[in-house]
């Protein structure tokens, strides 16, 4: 599965636009942000952008029975910008 593939997928810009805009987050946090998608569908998304270098896990050392936290990468980073002048557009 390419960029493409990923970042075209529903859930996909919701994830990277909740990342752009508040930073690094939990899973619980994220999906409770978007309460419509499943949490087995909310993993499979974070895996595919963590595949093609958009997000990373971040550890969060005062829980180290966590998984971790979620960040955009750089490339992540330049994607969300690129978005911003579409979501403007968008609402007009």
């Amino acid at each position: 599965m390419g960029l493409i593939d990923v970042v075209g997928k529903k859930w996909a810009m919701c994830v990277v636009t909740l990342l752009g805009s508040y930073g690094t987050l939990r899973f619980g946090p994220i999906h409770r942000s978007l309460p419509a998608v499943s949490p087995a569908t909310l993993t499979g998304t974070l895996k595919a952008l963590e595949r093609e270098r958009i997000v990373r896990r971040v550890p969060v050392p005062e829980d180290r029975r966590a998984p971790g936290a979620y960040a955009l990468t750089t490339r992540g980073t330049a994607l969300y910008r690129s978005l911003l002048p579409l979501a403007s557009w968008l609402r007009g």
